[in-house]
């Protein structure tokens, strides 16, 4: 299984949570990660039957009947579909246009780039998926595992610059990691430690493509922003 360390937590974590539930589907999971790049960071994976039938399309998984394949309580039994659950994971970053910007920003700056969520739940509505992760008005134990694994898969990434791609994600992150956070006032950007105690610069923001993103010039600003910050890392 590729990254099977993190993925092998994944399945462990939705066993805990979802295996008397037969109508839940499976989580995202992660294909291996080239290290050493910029990691764009979401909030959560949507879900979009019209969307996976065209990431699939021409592909060998076009006929995939996806509602009953991704039911957990038939993945949780199938080693060999969650590995066919990785490479749709794999193609959706190639071609689904959500991602497209995020390909061209790491390609202007020439360096590798990633995509992981805070949390694995697959759900289009933000709304509604607030509803899996708070209660009384704070973070239940569902979210806090789920971020015990996002920070161990950012660490494994090896990242040189971290931008959260999502307003809700970035007040989240500012929230739960406050004491991780330190802003440079000198350069403008926050720089966050890893798991591993390496600290990282990192860029809070709305997201940068699909509906409600930034505006060209604010994205403009943004990607003037990290290339500053990668200077700064290399002349360090």
């Amino acid at each position: 299984m590729k990254n099977a360390k993190i993925n092998k937590k994944i399945i462990k974590l939705w066993d805990k949570y979802f295996k008397d539930y037969p109508n839940e589907h499976g989580p995202l999971f992660y294909d291996d990660f080239t290290p050493g790049g910029i990691v764009f960071v979401g909030i959560n994976p949507s879900s979009s039957p019209s969307g996976q039938k065209t990431i699939l399309k021409d592909t060998e998984y076009a006929d995939i009947k996806q509602e009953e394949f991704f039911l957990w309580k038939n993945l949780s039994k199938s080693p060999k579909d969650i590995a066919i659950c990785i490479e749709f994971e794999k193609l959706s970053f190639q071609k689904y246009s959500y991602f497209k910007i995020m390909h061209k920003i790491a390609a202007e700056l020439k360096i590798p780039c990633a995509h992981l969520d805070i949390f694995l739940y697959k759900l289009t509505s933000q709304e509604k998926f607030k509803d899996k992760i708070i209660e009384n008005g704070k973070l239940n134990q569902f979210a806090i595992e789920q971020l015990e694994i996002f920070d161990e898969v950012l660490t494994d990434t090896k990242p040189k610059i971290v931008v959260i791609a999502n307003a809700y994600g970035s007040e989240l992150i500012n929230n739960y990691y406050k004491n991780r956070l330190r802003f440079d006032s000198k350069n403008g950007w926050h720089f966050f430690t890893l798991s591993n105690g390496k600290e990282v610069p990192i860029f809070f923001s709305s997201m940068i493509s699909g509906q409600r993103s930034l505006d060209i010039w604010s994205r403009n600003r943004l990607v003037w922003h990290i290339n500053n910050a990668l200077l700064t890392q290399r002349n360090i």
